[in-house]
């Protein structure tokens, strides 16, 4: 089972949208004003487990038995459409995201400044 992403830093579920194909941003803030933000980019979100936040993050593909446990919270039919399990958590799952591939990305920008990824609408 090896990882898709892996980082110790405090992630927090940045926005999340059903407009556009339902995505989720998950964020890691800059902790000084020379350090990277990371940003985390889900889409075509179909269905989510996820905390508010994280300290640390292990983002990984799914075994037999978690394909399971998710298909019996969502339905089996949501399998049928070919999407990504993204299972979170490292030894064991505590959260999951369905949907497209998991994109990553690290700039030198604010914290409010918007991802590189699809312009997500504004929240208000």
């Amino acid at each position: 089972m090896t990882s898709q992403y892996s980082s110790s830093r405090h992630f927090t579920v940045w926005q999340y949208t059903i407009a556009h194909h339902s995505r989720i941003l998950l964020r890691s803030p800059r902790r000084t004003l020379s350090d990277v933000r990371i940003d985390l980019h889900i889409g075509s979100v179909s269905a989510m487990l996820v905390r508010p936040s994280y300290d640390g993050l292990v983002i990984r593909g799914c075994v037999e038995s978690e394909m399971e446990l998710i298909a019996s919270i969502v339905g089996p039919q949501v399998f049928a459409r070919g999407e990504r399990v993204h299972v979170i958590g490292e030894d064991r799952m505590t959260g999951f995201i369905l949907g497209g591939p998991l994109e990553h990305q690290e700039a030198c920008m604010a914290d409010d400044e918007p991802s590189g990824f699809l312009r997500m609408p504004a929240t208000k």
